[in-house]
Order: structure tokens, then C-alpha cells, then sequence
């Protein structure tokens, strides 16, 4: 039975390509105090290591503590007694190195070394240091992609590539920073950061299993789940206009080959979470490009409406059918799993579209917080076993000579907390097509992405952008008249490239460097 109901995707998750035949040639701000609060503590313990002192003392006190191992040997055993001993010279009575300090960030006690060392700038045009590491599973040391990256105290933030690699760049005016790695189903870890920098830190995250009695679930039916998050949005997600930075690529790979990368610098007037609100608008700052075409690429791929794409992937300001008031109709769900995100409890409620229904719909997940219930992310894709029916779907132009079947089209989106209100964080569409031309029994498989990162947002704030300035909703990247430049980025925090793409711009580098002599 067919279900005429395609008017619920309103193209706000499409993104849309050109095809061209070519010739041969062609986190969060936390609490926080530096302060230690006056408690007494009471100790007495005879060959304990200091791990099992500290285990007391989070039991006398509620604060959990988080260190470097190389500062601190956790397995040392010390004979320790104190009896009425305030909370902060108990610590360095234990430790008993003087330049050990405390900061409280939530419910955890960073200890740290303080620097004496000033931060040194990344060249005499970057002010700031960069800081450049992998974020890992602590049990095999896989990478953790797209791992959220804050630093402490400021509206700064980044993002890990699909290696976990990242880099960061640091302000000069903190003198001891604290970077705060947060990942779905991982606990979150509070990383101080030491002068002279690492040539690359490695922040291993250690996952987080929540034994089901000890979660209370309010509620069973995912329905009413969803239905009282969707209730709640106005009160869980900004309520101001706020501007915004953010980091924008794309890119389009055929086979193995990158053919095209943009990336852009985004000036992002957000409006508010309410509904009727006014439509977000969008300016580029700073934009670059590289195209890489050799012999082998006879057809030509370009990507239009990126940028307005990721916009529109806002799902909680933007909502597709699985967040309309009527999804029952349309989708099945299911409560799957409870996990933690950061300090938080995470539902995880499944969604798929109902089987008598013919049309090319979603499938995907729903993170929602445990305790107030806002969507903290989700991913989505359409359905894998109906998509090679609606090539017309992603397709604004292509030479009659084309064949196009879509493989899938995936998305993610994930919100930030900024003192109890969420935000747009991170947004990810990646489509895969197989195309080939008429008459040709092979083809080849194109993978288009883009992504964006908040890097920097200001709430209560307004940015009027120019009709001329604006990011048009037709835009194509790749033909915009951006010139490659290594340093282009400045003091502005960017998704590091993966290794192929780096071999890429490396290559290009090389051929632009060749051709200036």
C-alpha cells in the first residue's frame, strides 16, 4: 500500500548534486570553582595505594578526582593518617608536591601542575598555541570519531575527524587551560593542559555500562518519550538569537580519489528555538578550495546547498517527519538502550517507517536526556532498502547520458548545553552513489560529505547579515573563487584532515609551490 506523504521531508535533509560528463583532461560551560570547599576529612589507612585514598575521600566528600597519570602514580601504597584535616591540605599532605593545584568542575576535582612556561604562539600571525592529539577508546585504541572537544570556562569548541585525530587552538590569555572530551556511551574526561605542549596527546575515554537497576525509567511507552521531549523543546533549547562561528567542509571522493574539498569559516546568525522564529542566516568569513581531477575522473560531481543543508540538518529547530506531532502514523519506535553521554543519562528510543508504507521515509535513533528529556542527538539515514528507487531525490541537474543509483544517505546532529540551554553543536551528511555512464558496464562509486562545528557561539547576541553577504540557498562551493592557502585559518579551530585527504592537500601544496618558483 503506497502512502503519499513525501511532503513531511520538505528537502530540509536532501543534499543536492550536479553531474557533469568532463573530457580526458578535465562543552559544555560547567561549575567550577578554584576553591576547595572547607571539609574535614578523616583517614586512616596503612598500605593503601593513593587510588584507594582518593576512593575515600570521594566516599567523605562527593567529588570525584581526575589527573594525569604521569603527575600522579596512582598505584603508589603510602601509609596515610589525618583526622579532622581540611579537604585541600589533605590532598597535599598526600601528594606532597607544591605546585599541585585543585579546580572544581562540576562534581570533579582536576588536579593539575601549574604552568610556569607561557603558551608559544603557532607562528607570529597565530597568537595561539595548537594543541594536537587522537581521541581513543582506553581499552583498544580505536579512534573515537567525531568526539566533542570544549575548553573549559570559554564558549570554545571542536571537533575529532573520523580518525579521532583533532587539533586546537588555544588561546594566549589562559594560563592553564582545561580541555573537556566528551563521546556518546563514554565517560567524560577533563584533560589539563601543560606547557611546553605534547608533540600529540593521546585522551583515551574510558566507556561507561549503566546496570539497569540501578536507572529509574519514567516512562516505558517511547511515544510519550517523545512526545513530552517535543513538549519541551521551548524550554531546552535556546530562546535567544545567538551568533555563531562555525567550520564548514565538504568534499567529494570518487572511489578513492578526493576530486573536490571546500571548507569554509561560518558567520551564523541563530535564531531562536521558538516556534515561528525567524529562518537562520549565514555569511563565509573565510573560504578555500582544492580541486584534484585527474585522467581517470570522466564524470564531474559538485555539491549544491551544503552549507543551507547544514543548516537545515538542525533537526530540533528544522523538524522532519520523525519529529512532527503525527510521527505515530508514519514510524514504528522502540525503546533500545540507555546509555551516558558526558555526566548524563541517555535514552536511546529506535525509529523506523511502518512497513505498509511504500514511500521513502527514515530510519535511525534518538538520544534524549535522561532527566529533562532534550535531544542531546540523532542519527538518521533513509531507509537503505527503498533509497535506489529515488535517485531524482538528490539530483538538480545531471547529462542524459548518466546513470545514478543511491547507495544511502546518512545523517548526524548532535546539541551542546550552554548554562541549561542546548544549542546546535555538530551536524554530518555523507551520501554514497554508484553512477556510470549509459553504455558502460562498470562505474564508479562518488562519496560526498559535508560537515559543520560550532567552534564559537555568543547567546543573547545579534548579527544582521547583509542580503548581499548571504549565503545563498543554491550555493555550489566548488565553483566560488576561493584560492588554496595553507595557513589560511588563523586563530579559527578546524576539523583536522584525515590522512588521505592530508595526502591530498600535501600533494597540491607541492604542485602550488612548484608552479609560484
Amino acid at each position: 500500500m503506497g502512502h503519499g506523504k513525501k511532503g513531511h521531508l520538505s528537502g530540509l535533509v536532501r543534499l543536492a548534486f550536479l553531474f557533469f560528463l568532463l573530457s580526458p583532461l578535465v562543552t559544555p560551560p560547567l561549575l567550577s570553582q578554584d576553591t576547595l570547599p572547607e571539609i574535614s576529612i578523616t583517614i586512616d589507612a596503612n598500605n593503601r595505594t593513593i587510588n584507594q585514598v582518593l576512593d575515600e575521600i570521594t566516599l567523605q566528600t562527593g567529588y570525584y578526582f581526575t589527573y594525569n597519570a604521569s603527575l600522579i602514580s596512582g598505584n603508589k601504597r603510602v601509609q596515610f593518617h589525618v583526622e579532622d584535616l581540611s579537604l585541600k591540605k589533605t590532598l597535599d599532605s598526600l601528594f606532597q608536591k607544591p605546585r599541585l593545584a585543585y579546580r572544581i568542575i562540576h562534581r570533579n576535582i582536576v588536579i593539575f601542575r601549574k604552568n610556569t612556561s607561557p603558551p608559544s604562539p603557532f607562528n607570529e600571525q597565530i597568537e595561539r598555541s595548537v594543541l594536537k592529539g587522537r581521541v581513543v577508546d582506553s581499552r583498544n585504541e580505536k579512534p573515537l570519531p567525531f568526539a566533542t572537544i570544549a575548553l573549559y570556562g570559554t564558549s570554545l569548541g571542536s571537533i575529532s575527524n573520523q580518525e579521532g585525530e583533532f587539533s586546537f587552538k588555544l588561546p594566549g590569555n589562559l594560563s592553564d587551560p582545561i580541555l573537556v572530551f566528551s563521546y556518546m556511551g563514554y565517560k567524560k574526561r577533563l584533560v589539563p593542559v601543560s606547557y611546553p605542549l605534547d608533540d600529540k596527546l593521546v585522551v583515551k575515554l574510558e566507556k561507561e555500562t549503566i546496570p539497569l537497576q540501578e536507572v529509574i525509567i519514567r516512562y516505558t511507552d517511547p511515544l510519550i518519550l517523545l512526545q513530552e521531549a517535543i513538549q519541551r523543546f521551548p524550554r531546552n533549547y535556546l530562546d535567544d538569537h545567538a551568533v555563531m562561528t562555525g567550520f564548514y567542509r565538504e568534499s567529494v571522493k570518487r572511489n578513492d580519489h578526493f576530486m573536490i574539498y571546500s571548507e569554509a569559516v561560518l558567520d551564523i546568525a541563530k535564531g531562536p528555538y521558538t516556534p515561528f522564529s525567524a529562518g537562520d542566516q549565514v555569511r563565509i568569513r573565510k573560504g578555500r578550495k582544492i580541486t584534484d581531477v585527474s585522467e581517470e575522473d570522466t564524470v564531474m560531481v559538485k555539491l549544491r546547498s551544503g552549507i543551507y543543508t547544514s543548516l537545515t540538518l538542525d533537526v530540533v529547530k528544522n523538524r522532519p517527519d520523525f519529529l512532527s506531532n503525527n510521527s505515530q502514523k508514519l514510524y514504528d519506535l522502540e525503546f533500545t538502550d540507555i546509555m551516558t553521554y558526558g555526566d548524563r543519562l541517555v535514552y536511546v528510543i529506535s525509529f523506523q517507517q511502518k512497513s505498509h508504507i511504500t514511500d521513502l521515509l527514515f530510519k535511525g535513533q534518538l538520544y534524549l536526556d535522561q532527566e529533562t528529556l532534550a535531544i542531546l542527538a540523532a542519527d538518521f539515514e533513509f531507509n537503505p532498502e527503498l533509497i535506489h528507487k529515488a535517485p531524482e531525490l538528490f539530483l538538480v541537474s545531471r547529462s542524459p547520458k548518466i546513470r545514478i543509483r543511491p547507495i544511502f544517505a546518512r545523517y548526524h546532529v548532535d546539541y551542546r548545553d550552554v548554562e541549561g540551554k542546548y544549542h546546535i553543536s555538530q551536524v554530518r551528511a555523507e551520501v554514497q552513489l554508484k553512477v556510470r555512464k549509459k553504455r558502460q558496464w562498470i562505474g564508479a562509486r562518488y562519496r560526498i560529505s559535508i560537515e559543520m562545528a560550532i567552534t564559537d557561539v555568543e547567546p543573547g547576541q545579534r548579527l544582521r547579515i547583509s542580503l548581499a553577504d548571504r549565503v545563498k540557498p543554491d550555493i555550489v562551493m566548488a565553483d566560488q573563487p576561493f584560492e588554496f592557502d595553507p595557513s589560511f585559518w588563523g586563530i579559527h579551530n578546524t576539523i583536522e584532515p584525515e590522512a588521505s585527504l592530508k595526502e591530498s592537500i600535501q600533494r597540491i601544496e607541492h604542485s602550488l609551490l612548484e608552479i609560484r618558483k
